[in-house]
């Protein structure tokens, strides 16, 4: 009896320190919300998050970096950034065996880009994001709301909503995903894009014969119009869609490459 409680602790789970998991891809073109951020060029990915246990929830940090282009509307080049750099963090849980939720912060960075680090132009921005799943078996139905007090390049404030599903289809085990949401800038003219609604849909596959790869195809769409009016709600200014940004937001099909571990 006496050697019980040491044979209990000897028995008892090591602490958690929480996981690391992350993951690298190659794609023909980096979008994001229906935008090329690369000039439609291929792009080279990485990203790495931490987890953590916490009771109920998930604690999470995570950091994301790509190589980027932005075309210049001043001139036949690109600005200056090459590299995007993205810091979050948040919590995600389960409200019920089937739905599951997450809350998060974003920073995305432009490090070595040669603009303002101010409230006024910069490209680096912060967001707060709210998602939702829920499983239902032949399909995964996904709601996502982002906002933002400051948009990138004195976009002001932004409302980004975003719905779709995904789909197991019951033959060679594809899964179909599709995506419609709908970006709301206060200043559209300092942005250089209106308001405006992104489609996507695509398929991919995990083939563990080619090192676990995951290999998709996707189709991306705006409803931006080329000359587009633009205004700011904060000022009087007023501008057109540059010829060059529009053309970012144009139809394409992106195969990507992406390895997890």
């Amino acid at each position: 009896m006496a050697l019980a409680p040491s044979i209990a602790a000897a028995q008892a789970p090591a602490p958690s320190w929480g996981e690391i998991a992350g993951s690298v891809a190659a794609m023909t073109d980096y979008t994001f919300r229906g935008v090329s951020q690369t000039t439609k060029g291929p792009a080279v990915q990485g990203a790495l998050e931490y987890t953590k246990e916490l009771g109920p929830v998930t604690g999470y940090v995570g950091t994301f970096l790509s190589n980027v282009a932005f075309p210049d509307t001043t001139s036949r080049g690109n600005l200056d950034a090459k590299v995007e750099f993205d810091f979050a963090f948040g919590v995600r849980g389960d409200l019920a065996e089937k739905l599951k939720w997450d809350i998060g912060y974003i920073r995305y960075m432009y490090p070595f880009a040669d603009y303002p680090r101010d409230n006024s132009m910069s490209l680096d921005w912060t967001e707060i994001g709210i998602k939702l799943t829920y499983d239902l078996g032949f399909a995964t139905p996904v709601l996502n709301y982002f906002h933002s007090q400051n948009y990138s390049i004195g976009g002001g404030k932004s409302h980004y909503g975003q719905t779709g599903f995904d789909v197991p289809l019951p033959f060679y085990d594809i899964t179909l995903g599709a995506r419609i949401g709908r970006l709301v800038l206060e200043n559209n003219a300092n942005f250089g894009l209106p308001d405006y609604t992104d489609w996507s849909l695509g398929i991919s596959r995990d083939f563990p014969e080619l090192f676990g790869v995951n290999i998709g195809l996707t189709y991306t769409d705006t409803n931006v119009k080329k000359n587009a009016p633009l205004s700011n709600q904060s000022d009087a200014t007023t501008a057109n869609v540059d010829e060059r940004l529009h053309d970012t937001t144009q139809p394409r099909i992106i195969l990507a490459i992406t390895k997890k571990f």
